[in-house]
């Protein structure tokens, strides 16, 4: 490796990128600094005062992309000439000094582990990108499709100046001038929520994120029916909204066995089942890999699973009028109509008025073409011996992340920062993104680098 990635994390940790108020420019300055080092064009395109967004390009070679082209045995030759974006954010959340083992933003090393805001959520994966654009323009080999470096600013607070912004943008990429939604048309995009590994019998699966649940928030307002003005108020609404309440914790909503769950469910029963190779002959797999899995990843498996509406927030200025607000999360396939549709059954039984205030639809990828081979190919050959027996599995995830917005660009969006398993499983990831103490094994970072590096030469190059 040219640079000693664990230093550049530890750069970037120390910018203090905390969303509001972002001043993610400071950071972005400091990477565009490297790739004019390099030689690699970049631009950032200021959103706001001290924000902004960093693009960089490599992009095909001619000669190479027309042989890719014209070449009848090329197998899926739309996917190779899809451009490959590298996505990640710059901006973390906030984090509360007095509650950390080291100062959040000084980037402390100790026995090996860097300690800081960013380390997990998203820094280690702007790092991990960068390397591997970085080698892509230092191997010389022949790359048949364009390749991007995006980072963004603005994704803990909603993206509004970030990806959202970008989007909208007039850019000069890859020798044409287009708009940030035509990049992404078609493309095939690496970005967060992904990496961690699972360990189920002797394989340790590395969850891929290949798509989100849909994401949103519905408002609910119930008003007294009997109320007589400030002075003469009514309980009637309040019962009516604690009713609403006990419906909506009631409430089965509509089920759907995704094609990516039920690979996911299919490959943890074999393996827990002595079964890891599939064999055909075997008895139909049974459900003890539930077994294996901890707490939190039976339970973002059975959310896997499910739509779900839970209550959140019950509120009222005074006792005429009472406000309840409700997470929803839907799986791909289920829509804005299919959430209107619930939500107006519910306040049309209890004489309530409901908005939603926010949806965004989910995606699931299916992980056709090579992407994901290539991620499997580079973690196994950069595991050694321990390849054998790991595995790349695609999921869906829970959260809500930038690759909600490019769902209309038809991208195919899959996250994946890779971490050694004796470092962090999934579980530890979970527990440390927006948490105390978040912290990653510098092996890890290293480690990370060197399998997007040989994935996306892969991808790009083979």
């Amino acid at each position: 490796m040219k640079y000693d990635y664990t230093e550049v994390l530890k750069d970037l940790v120390r910018i203090d990128t905390t969303n509001p108020p972002g001043n993610e420019k400071k950071a972005l300055d400091y990477i565009q600094k490297i790739l004019d080092r390099e030689g690699i064009d970049s631009t950032i395109y200021e959103s706001a005062p001290g924000r902004g967004n960093l693009l960089a390009c490599l992009p095909a070679n001619e000669d190479a992309a027309d042989k890719d082209a014209s070449d009848e045995g090329a197998a899926d030759c739309a996917a190779a000439e899809r451009p490959l974006i590298l996505l990640s954010h710059i901006d973390v959340v906030l984090a509360k000094e007095s509650q950390w083992k080291h100062p959040p933003f000084a980037a402390v090393e100790e026995d090996g582990f860097i300690y800081g805001r960013g380390t997990v959520d998203t820094k280690q994966l702007t790092v991990m990108e960068l390397a591997a654009l970085l080698a892509l323009a230092e191997n010389g080999e022949q790359r048949k499709r364009d390749v991007f470096l995006l980072v963004t600013c603005d994704e803990e607070s909603g993206s509004a100046l970030g990806l959202s912004a970008f989007l909208e943008e007039t850019l000069s990429a890859g020798g044409r001038t287009i708009t940030g939604k035509e990049l992404f048309e078609n493309s095939e995009v690496i970005s967060e929520g992904g990496g961690f590994p699972i360990l189920v019998g002797d394989t340790a699966f590395y969850l891929c994120e290949s798509g989100q649940k849909g994401c949103g928030t519905v408002e609910f307002t119930v008003e007294a029916r009997n109320a007589k003005g400030p002075f003469f108020g009514s309980g009637d609404g309040m019962v009516r909204a604690m009713k609403l309440v006990a419906d909506i914790g009631a409430l089965e909503l509509e089920q759907r066995k995704l094609p990516t769950v039920a690979r996911f469910e299919k490959r943890l029963s074999e393996c827990a089942d002595g079964n890891c190779h599939g064999d055909p002959g075997a008895e139909r797999a049974s459900d003890r890999f539930r077994d294996a899995l901890s707490p939190v990843m039976n339970n973002i498996l059975t959310a896997m699973n499910r739509n779900t509406m839970t209550v959140t927030m019950i509120q009222g200025k005074n006792v005429n009028q009472v406000k309840v607000i409700c997470d929803v999360r839907l799986l791909p396939g289920y829509g804005t109509a299919y959430l209107k549709e619930v939500t107006d059954r519910l306040a049309e039984k209890w004489d309530a008025e409901c908005r939603i205030l926010s949806f965004s639809e989910g995606y699931e990828s299916q992980p056709e073409g090579g992407l994901i081979g290539c991620l499997e190919e580079a973690t196994k050959m950069e595991l050694g011996e321990d390849g054998e027996r790991a595995e790349v599995l695609p999921f869906i995830s829970m959260g809500s992340s930038d690759g909600r917005f490019l769902v209309p660009m038809k991208a195919k969006v899959y996250g994946y920062s890779p971490v050694l398993s004796w470092d962090m499983t999934f579980d530890q990831a979970v527990s440390m993104v927006h948490g105390v103490d978040e912290k990653i094994h510098r092996e890890s970072v290293l480690f990370g680098c060197r399998v997007l590096e040989n994935a996306v030469c892969r991808a790009v190059c083979g």
